[in-house]
C-alpha cells in the first residue's frame, strides 16, 4: 500500500507541492536550523491543528493493533480452562476414540475410578489393574490407587480444546498454568523495557514493524509448540512483542496531537483494547477451541503489516535526533492533509521555544531527597497493586460462577465506564482525587465481595464488577499522574521504573487469584486484592495534586511545588 493510497490522503492539491518546493529557504538556514528550537505543541495549537483530520486518521490506524494486544494478553482466560477429567482406563476405554462420559455410560466407573467426598469421580487416580483380560470388577484392586498416565476430558463444557488439555496441565501439573501465565507477564516486563529503549534509539516506526512482526510470528508459532516448554518460550516472545507494539502505537498516536487532546487520546486507545477483549469473548464462545480461536484473530491481524506504509515517522523523535529535513517533510504532510497552508520559514522562526538552561540530574540525585523517594515508593506500590488487581480480576473470569463467556464479557464491558470516569475525573476533579477514589472503590468492592455468603451470588458478581471498574479507572490514571509528579530531568526514568515494578504485580496475579481455589475459598484472593487496593489508595493522600500545575523541570522545582501545594491545601 502506497503512503498516499488511502481516501484521506488522495485529495491533496498540486498547489501545495509548488508552495512546498518554492520555500526552499526553509532547508538552508546556515549554521542553525530553526527547527532545532521548534515548539511543536505551539505549532500544532496555533497553526496546524491539535487534532485535525490527518491526526484523527493516523490515530485511528495506530489504535487498531491494540485490539490484537488485548486478545493476546487475556486469551489465557479461555486457553487455560480445565474441564472435568478422569483417568484413561486401558482395559475399559476405547483405544481409538475414548470419551470422558464412557465411564458412566458403560458403567465401569464404579470399579475403575475412586469417588471423592462429593461423590464425583477422582480426577487424578484410578484403581490399579490386576488383570487386563476384561473390563470387569475382578480386574481391578479397589484397595490400591495409581495416578493417571493419560487423561480424558469432558469436551461438552465451555471449551472443547484448551492449552491445559493439550499439555495435560492437571493434577500434579496444574501449577504449570499459573507459571505459564506468569511467564507471559514476565515477557511483558521484558518487552516494556527493551522496546521502550529501542523506540527512543531506532524510532517509533521501525520498532512498530519489529514488534508487530515478533508478535505475529510468536502468536502463530505457539500453535505448533511440541511441548509446554516451547509454548512458554514462544509465549514469552509474543508477550514481549505485543507490549512493545502497544507502547509504540500509544506513543505514535499521542505524539502527533496537541496538548489539549493528549489525555483524551491516551484514554481512547484503551477503548480499542477493550474492544479486543469483547471480540475475544465472542471468538471463544463461537469456536470453543483455543487453536481455532487463535487463528481467527491472528490471521486478520496480518493486515496490520500494511500500516507501516501509511503511518508517519514521529516528528518529535526526528526533532530530538536533529533530522530536521525529515521532520519538516512530516510537518508539511500534516498541513497538507489538515487543509491548512503549507509551512514557511516564517512559521519555523515564529514557533520557537524560549531558551532554557539545560539541567543534568540523575536518579542518584533523586534518592538523596527523602520527599521524592517517598513519592516514588508510593507510586511503586500503586503500580504494583493496580496491575495485580486488574489482571487478577480479569483472569478470574473462569473462577466466577456461571457462564465464563458472559462473565468475561461483563468484566470487559465495565472497563468502558472505568476509562470514561478516569478521563472526566482527571479533567475536572483532579489526578489525586481520581486515583484515591478509584483505588478505594475497587478495594472496598473486592473486600466486601469476598465475605458475602454464597446465597448472594448476584451481589457478589456486582461487587466483583465494581472492583474491576475501579481498578480500570486507576490504571488509566496512574500513568499520567506519575508523569506529572516527577521533573523533566528524571521523568522517563521514574515512569519506566514504576511500570517495571508494576509488572511484578501482574506476574503475581495468576498465583493470587487461585489461592484457596481447591477448597472453594474465593474470599482469600479477593481479600488480598481488596486490602491492597485500600492501602494503596490511602497512601495517595500523602501525594500532591498535579492538575493545573506546570510540570516541574528540576528536582528543586518538584520539591518546592509540593511545599506550595501543602500550604494552599492548609489555607
Amino acid at each position: 500500500m502506497a503512503e498516499d493510497s488511502s481516501p484521506l490522503l488522495e485529495d491533496a492539491d498540486e498547489d501545495f507541492e509548488d508552495a512546498y518546493q518554492s520555500d526552499a529557504a526553509v532547508n538552508n538556514f546556515g549554521d542553525k536550523n530553526p527547527l532545532e528550537s521548534l515548539d511543536l505543541d505551539w505549532l500544532l495549537s496555533e497553526r496546524l491543528g491539535q487534532f485535525g483530520r490527518y491526526q484523527k486518521f493516523i490515530y485511528t490506524l495506530v489504535s487498531l493493533p491494540a485490539v490484537l494486544t488485548a486478545m493476546l494478553t487475556l486469551s489465557s482466560v479461555f486457553t487455560t480452562i480445565v474441564p472435568p477429567h478422569r483417568c484413561y482406563v486401558p482395559v475399559c476405554d476405547s483405544p481409538i476414540i475414548p470419551h470422558y462420559k464412557d465411564a458412566e455410560t458403560l458403567g465401569f466407573q464404579n470399579y475403575t475410578i475412586p469417588l471423592q467426598s462429593d461423590s464425583t469421580m477422582d480426577s487424578c487416580h484410578r484403581y490399579k489393574e490386576v488383570s487386563n483380560s476384561s473390563c470387569s470388577a475382578k480386574s481391578f484392586d479397589p484397595s490400591s490407587q495409581v495416578p493417571c498416565d493419560r487423561y480424558l476430558f469432558d469436551r461438552s463444557g465451555d471449551m472443547k480444546n484448551t492449552v491445559a488439555m493439550k499439555y495435560n496441565l492437571v493434577c500434579d501439573r496444574k501449577g504449570q498454568i499459573d507459571l505459564s501465565q506468569s511467564i507471559f507477564f514476565g515477557g511483558v516486563l521484558a518487552g516494556a523495557s527493551v522496546f521502550g529503549q529501542l523506540g527512543d534509539l531506532l524510532g517509533r516506526k521501525p520498532v512498530f514493524m519489529i514488534t508487530l512482526t515478533q508478535t505475529l510470528v510468536g502468536g502463530f508459532a505457539m500453535l505448533f509448540a511440541p511441548d509446554l516448554i516451547f509454548y512458554n518460550i514462544l509465549q514469552f516472545i509474543t508477550a514481549m512483542g505485543q507490549v512493545g507494539l502497544f507502547q509504540t502505537c500509544f506513543v505514535l498516536g499521542v505524539e502527533l496531537v496537541g496538548p489539549d487532546y493528549r489525555v483524551f487520546c491516551g484514554v481512547v486507545i484503551e477503548f480499542f483494547f477493550v474492544a479486543g477483549e469483547l471480540i475475544l469473548a465472542v471468538l471463544a464462545w463461537r469456536f470453543r477451541d483455543w487453536e481455532t480461536m487463535t487463528l481467527a484473530y491472528m490471521i486478520p491481524s496480518l493486515s496490520f503489516l500494511f500500516l507501516y506504509f501509511v503511518i508517519p515517522r514521529s516528528v518529535r523523535w526526528l526533532l530530538a535526533k536533529r533530522r530536521f529535513l525529515e521532520a519538516e517533510a512530516e510537518l508539511q504532510k500534516v498541513a497538507k492533509y489538515n487543509k491548512v497552508p503549507p509551512l514557511t520559514s516564517h512559521d519555523f522562526n515564529k514557533y520557537v521555544k524560549e531558551a532554557e538552561t539545560e539541567v543534568r540530574e540523575s536518579f542518584v540525585d533523586l534518592v538523596k531527597r527523602p520527599k521524592l523517594v517517598a513519592r516514588l515508593l508510593i507510586m511503586f506500590l500503586c503500580w504494583t497493586v493496580v496491575a495485580m488487581v486488574y489482571y487478577g480480576l480479569s483472569l478470574a473470569a473462569s473462577n466466577l460462577g456461571g457462564d465464563v463467556f458472559v462473565n468475561f464479557t461483563l468484566l470487559s464491558a465495565t472497563e468502558f465506564p472505568g476509562y470514561a470516569i478516569s478521563y472526566f475525573g482527571m479533567q475536572y476533579w483532579g489526578r489525586k482525587s481520581t486515583m484515591i477514589a478509584s483505588l478505594l472503590v475497587s478495594g472496598l468492592a473486592c473486600l466486601v465481595s469476598g465475605f458475602l455468603p454464597a446465597s448472594l451470588s448476584g451481589l457478589h458478581t456486582f461487587l466483583f464488577l465494581t472492583g474491576k471498574f475501579g481498578v480500570t479507572a486507576a490504571f488509566a490514571t496512574v500513568y499520567l499522574y506519575t508523569s506529572e509528579l516527577f521533573p523533566t530531568s528524571v521523568r522517563n526514568l521514574c515512569i519506566g521504573l514504576s511500570s517495571t515494578v508494576g509488572r511484578i504485580g501482574a506476574m503475581l496475579a495468576p498465583y493470587i487469584k487461585n489461592l484457596g481455589a481447591d477448597k472453594h475459598e474465593d474470599w482469600i484472593p479477593l481479600t488480598i486484592f481488596g486490602t491492597a487496593g485500600i492501602i494503596s489508595g490511602l497512601t495517595v493522600f500523602l501525594l500532591m495534586e498535579t492538575k493545573g500545575k506546570p510540570l516541574p523541570r528540576t528536582l528543586d522545582e518538584a520539591e518546592a511545588q509540593e511545599t506550595q501545594t501543602s500550604r494552599e491545601e492548609n489555607h
